[in-house]
């Protein structure tokens, strides 16, 4: 999976825990004990990390309701509708009434 810069280096600090993604049929498939590659887009570098549960959501919203910003990879002073804002620049609103959320709880592999 491909992340941005900013989010890719909390999952690497391990700070950033809940990867937030559409529940598209791909992401369906995630279970327990998978194994995630993020690449990063600005470097290409890459880190793996292990799925430890996953957890699906009617909406973005529930899901980030759900969550404390820290583990998201939000700044604490960022608003609901902030972290939305940001959510629907990568996924449709469409989509997320079709899909669903998905709250894929991680842990850090490799750096």
């Amino acid at each position: 999976m491909r992340l941005n810069d900013e989010p890719f280096q909390l999952v690497k600090e391990g700070t950033k825990t809940i990867e937030v993604r559409l529940n598209d049929a791909k992401r369906q498939e995630i279970q327990s004990g998978d194994f995630i590659t993020f690449t990063n887009l600005k470097s290409a570098e890459q880190i793996t990390v292990e799925v430890i549960g996953a957890e699906v959501f009617t909406s973005f919203q529930a899901l980030l309701t759900h969550y404390s910003n820290q583990v998201t990879g939000f700044s604490n002073d960022i608003q609901l509708s902030q972290k939305l804002a940001s959510i629907y620049q990568i996924y449709s609103q469409t989509d997320e009434l079709a899909y669903g959320a998905l709250a894929i709880e991680i842990r850090l592999i490799t750096k």
